[in-house]
């Protein structure tokens, strides 16, 4: 099999993106370009040249709709752990199962295809200390689930490997399953009433920067991506600026690469 290239990813991930943004026009699920989609959306009006993945964020009631509505075909198939728990992700995949995405050093527990991420969008707790709080629990969790997930130690140095060979011995013996069960819990913990915070719980790779202000999602925006136009929360500026800080302008050269490492073909 020939490995796909940069572009031909894109090009197979905006089209996932383009089905699924037309499932939830029929189905009234409400949804946004988030992370680094959105940062290319408004940067570039299209995918940052360096990066090969698709980020959307739906509301925790939409993203429960989702699951129960999008029927699997034999291109498209939805991948949630509430679906399946032999997938070792808390948020879900939808791939496209006519190609093959092989992620380097990770047990994924399923064969997925080129994929978009599909990220709840749940309630922080009111009390900004507690909220980080939470972040901080859940960025732990994540910590262990990705070496319960790993094939082997990847630190260069001999003791890091040792240690985290031991770590990732007893974090096998659990199981990744016990670390999303455990992920999943605490994103769905929200305060009593309506919060201030809101944010992407189960996958808190932002940590605190994560929390955002509910007001962000008040209200939805549509803007280019690609030369189409997707809703993206009318309070992006503010999004953005939690999630990297002065964004606009582009990082140096020798970080301009994306942070996945996986190779993808074509079935």
């Amino acid at each position: 099999m020939k490995e796909l290239t940069l572009q031909e990813l894109k090009e197979i991930e905006f089209d996932i993106l383009k089905m699924f943004d037309a499932f939830c026009k029929e189905n009234d699920i409400k949804y946004y370009l988030s992370h680094g989609t959105l940062l290319g959306a408004i940067r570039y009006g299209k995918f940052i040249p360096w990066d090969d993945d698709v980020d959307l964020l739906i509301p925790r009631e939409d993203y429960n709709k989702m699951i129960t509505l999008f029927k699997d075909n034999g291109r498209y198939q939805l991948f949630a752990f509430e679906k399946n728990q032999n997938y070792y992700y808390p948020m879900a995949k939808l791939c496209d199962m006519t190609t093959l995405k092989e992620e380097s050093g990770y047990n994924n527990g399923v064969k997925l295809g080129i994929d978009i991420d599909l990220f709840p969008l749940d309630e922080w707790n009111s009390n900004l200390r507690k909220a980080k709080k939470e972040a901080r629990y859940i960025g732990r969790q994540m910590k262990l689930l990705t070496l319960s997930k790993l094939y082997k130690p990847d630190s260069k140095s001999s003791i890091k490997r040792l240690i985290k060979g031991i770590v990732m011995f007893f974090c096998k013996g659990l199981g990744s399953k016990h670390y999303i069960k455990k992920i999943l819990k605490a994103s769905r913990k929200s305060s009593k009433s309506n919060s201030n915070y809101l944010g992407c719980k189960v996958w808190c790779v932002y940590g605190e920067r994560g929390i955002i202000p509910a007001e962000v999602f008040a209200d939805t925006t549509y803007v280019e991506f690609e030369g189409e136009m997707f809703p993206a929360p009318a309070g992006y500026d503010t999004y953005l600026t939690c999630l990297y800080g002065d964004y606009m302008p582009e990082p140096p050269v020798e970080k301009r690469k994306t942070h996945h490492s996986f190779k993808a073909y074509r079935l």
